[in-house]
């Protein structure tokens, strides 16, 4: 017997059916590993035929982390940190040598997403969040693979009528450096609309006209700037004992965001292609993956949404293009590296997407510390971090915890 308690009476009967049948295919993959077919966007041309869905792009994006790397990484959230950048800074460090920073990883790539078929209808997948655990550092020269574990799909009751079905599908990242240690693991959520028609699915968004800055807004803007520069932690240590609950980060200020603001990050990130071989993604993927440009009749990747209002609006999204949620992922780890100082280490980051950050707005990250403790000879701080627009809107949130000495135990094993 049919279960119909989470069919949609906005969706025909049959669609809601063609929907149950997809979940459950879904679903039946859970827990299967999957590998990378491929580094960067060009298949391995000695291996079998993908039996993958069009997110089979998500593979290895870099494989090797090096100075370069760190530096495009930094410059794509604009975070200045010597620890990061400059040798001569350092070797003074605990570290002794430039590190990467924790998110970098992102960089690498991705298996797990992509399996099974694509929902039925008209699709639209946006980020729901990600929750990453760190247990080492990263440092230049080390080689990266990966390997990804599916999560399956559950389904999300919208809180209003809408004419779609929304499920929130789910897969974990495992990275492994080139001694085959795990150095991370990665859950990442995304959210998958699922609807009869494009039609149907646009009429369920709203259009925001972009914030128009005053001078005034855009001084405190670039006042901001200036002062992260002297309010990070740096070498100035930053010890447990000394931060109590209620303690507030410093805020950290991005924005107005711009196209070149997200193309830097996405270059950095390495996931998108050009020409033949975006292609190679696009091909077969145009209904699903895709949308065509109404000016030239070109097929294009709906990555681009994140770039091109014409992208973001032809798939539903009115206000038109949009952040990264990676880069806000990023924006709250700089925030926090800042606060905790060279010798503090980010543990754990669990990130909740909560609404787009539009082109145009200005983020501000704000954190309060909820908790300290001391955990299996670790001297740990929870905190609670929010991306704020200049709208007093949360776009995404975290929860962190992070790793600071203790007077009477300065060096910690391990990281």
């Amino acid at each position: 017997m049919v279960d119909k308690s989470l069919w949609n009476e906005l969706l025909s009967d049959e669609f809601n059916q063609e929907v149950d049948s997809w979940a459950d295919a879904r679903n039946a993959l859970r827990g299967q590993v999957a590998y990378p077919e491929q580094v960067g966007n060009t298949r391995n041309p000695w291996s079998g035929p993908s039996k993958r869905g069009p997110n089979s792009h998500y593979a290895m994006f870099n494989e090797w982390v090096t100075t370069d790397l760190i530096r495009h990484f930094c410059d794509g959230v604009g975070d200045k940190n010597p620890l990061y950048r400059w040798e001569d800074y350092a070797r003074f460090t605990r570290y002794g040598r430039v590190v990467a920073p924790n998110g970098i990883l992102i960089c690498m790539g991705e298996a797990g997403a992509g399996q099974g078929t694509v929902a039925p209808g008209f699709g639209r997948s946006l980020a729901g969040g990600s929750t990453w655990t760190w247990f080492k550092s990263v440092y230049p020269g080390d080689r990266f693979h990966v390997f990804g574990t599916d999560m399956g799909v559950n389904e999300k009751k919208p809180r209003r009528a809408v004419p779609y079905r929304l499920f929130q599908a789910m897969y974990r990242t495992t990275y492994l450096n080139q001694r085959n240690e795990i150095v991370a693991t990665r859950d990442r959520t995304r959210m998958q609309i699922v609807a009869e028609s494009r039609q149907k699915t646009e009429a369920a968004f709203t259009e925001r006209p972009r914030h128009r800055y005053t001078p005034q807004e855009l001084d405190a803007i670039h006042q901001a700037y200036r002062d992260e520069e002297t309010r990070r932690r740096g070498a100035d240590t930053r010890f447990w004992e000394d931060v109590h609950v209620g303690d507030e980060i410093f805020p950290v200020v991005a924005g107005p965001l711009t196209t070149l603001d997200v193309h830097v990050w996405m270059a950095a990130m390495g996931q998108q292609s050009a020409l033949n071989i975006n292609w190679d993604m696009l091909d077969g993927h145009v209904d699903d993956h895709g949308w065509v440009d109404p000016e030239t009749n070109a097929p294009r990747w709906r990555a681009e949404a994140h770039l091109v209002d014409a992208a973001a609006r032809v798939t539903g999204l009115r206000s038109g293009a949009y952040g990264h949620h990676g880069q806000f992922e990023a924006l709250m780890q700089k925030a926090l590296q800042n606060w905790m100082g060279d010798d503090g280490f980010l543990k754990y980051q669990s990130n909740r997407t909560r609404r787009p950050s539009w082109m145009g707005d200005t983020t501000t990250v704000t954190g309060t510390v909820t908790r300290t403790y001391v955990e299996d000879g670790q001297h740990l701080v929870d905190l609670a971090v929010e991306c704020t627009t200049q709208n007093d809107e949360v776009h995404q949130t975290c929860d962190a915890t992070v790793i600071l000495p203790s007077r009477t135990q300065f060096i910690y094993p391990g990281v």
